[in-house]
């Protein structure tokens, strides 16, 4: 364990995992796998999209087979990657080939990670380890909360196999079993804030958790964690909701944007890459780009538009719209077609 430490964006710990360093640095791959589960948890935030749905997805990419996952892996630069769901392990084979194949394109260092809400056989974690599984993080049901059964023995059967373990929860309420198993087996305990969202609102409510003002997170979920949970004898880290949208996606879009960015695009300090689009003549606006000798680097034809370096657009303007065409300045995701999140016409 490391002193307490904090960040801006509210987490709090004296202990992180190497799935979550990754984490940090915006350089892991989230590999949803399945949305089926077996329960019924009545704060789980997936969105109607994926809930009870077989489908997978890498970050926010829809997945058709593994090469999707590799690509994505690539764009971002990923160090690492964690599998979740629903529950990954009702897709336990292709987990295994998820794993064996993120191992295979990016060596053993790339670390990966699975959550998982069953107690899996000592077989099955075997097969998990060999087939590239580094860190395992189990979400007991609540109703285990006081007394998990099995939780102490299978972190230290995980231990054992070589795998780091832990647990991981959110924190609305204290889990004295919990904590004990983790003390016992020098495991680790990963707190998340109470979140809400579209899909568990009226159950979050209905129980009388209020959202924050600014957030989704729940109010009092920190003071809870802090009450219950962050104990300087306990391998802990509280990450609250915010952390996703203020560290992790931003810095994993940064690392997106660096490596798509083409050479008129400009990439912004939170990951999202502006530049401008000519839409309407597009044979009179080549013409024109041509006669007025712009770089071909500077521009990109696609159908439907022309994109270009804003600060040209912006000096040529004038002769587009001259020529009936429309112009104007996209900022948005480094995603193909990714959301526009700003766009000022000219």
């Amino acid at each position: 364990m490391v002193e307490w430490q904090s960040d801006d964006a509210g987490s709090v710990y004296n202990f992180l995992s190497r799935g979550c360093q990754i984490c940090k640095q915006g350089a892991g791959l989230v590999l949803f796998i399945t949305g089926r589960c077996n329960r019924s948890c009545f704060y789980c935030p997936i969105s109607e999209e994926r809930r009870s749905q077989d489908k997978a997805f890498a970050d926010e990419v829809p997945v058709q087979n593994i090469e999707d996952i590799l690509a994505e892996a690539r764009a971002i630069g990923a160090l690492g990657t964690g599998i979740t769901g629903g529950e990954p392990l009702m897709r336990m084979d292709f987990a295994l080939e998820c794993m064996r194949a993120l191992k295979g394109e990016f060596g053993q260092e790339h670390h990966i990670h699975l959550y998982t809400g069953v107690i899996p056989r000592r077989e099955a974690l075997r097969k998990l380890r060999d087939a590239g599984l580094d860190e395992i993080r189990f979400h007991p049901p609540e109703s285990d909360w006081t007394g998990p059964s099995g939780l102490k023995e299978i972190l230290l059967d995980a231990k054992s196999l070589g795998l780091e373990a832990g647990v991981e929860i959110p924190a609305f309420k204290a889990a004295p079993g919990i904590v004990d198993a983790v003390k016992e087996a020098d495991a680790f305990l990963n707190l998340n804030e109470l979140e809400f969202s579209e899909t568990n609102f009226a159950g979050l409510r209905a129980r009388g958790f209020v959202p924050e003002d600014l957030g989704c997170g729940a109010e009092g979920s920190e003071e809870i964690a802090r009450e219950h949970f962050l104990h300087s004898d306990l391998k802990v880290h509280y990450c609250p909701s915010r952390f996703k949208d203020a560290v992790q996606l931003r810095e994993r879009l940064k690392r997106r944007a660096e490596r798509v960015a083409r050479a008129f695009d400009f990439v912004t300090e939170d990951g999202t890459i502006v530049h401008g689009t000519i839409e309407g003549d597009l044979s009179g606006a080549l013409q024109l780009l041509q006669d007025l000798e712009v770089p071909v680097e500077m521009y990109f034809c696609r159908e439907g538009q022309i994109e270009i370096a804003a600060p040209i657009l912006e000096d040529i303007s004038k002769e587009l719209k001259d020529i009936s065409c429309t112009v104007s300045v996209i900022e948005r995701y480094p995603l193909e077609d990714g959301l526009v999140v700003e766009r000022i016409h000219l």
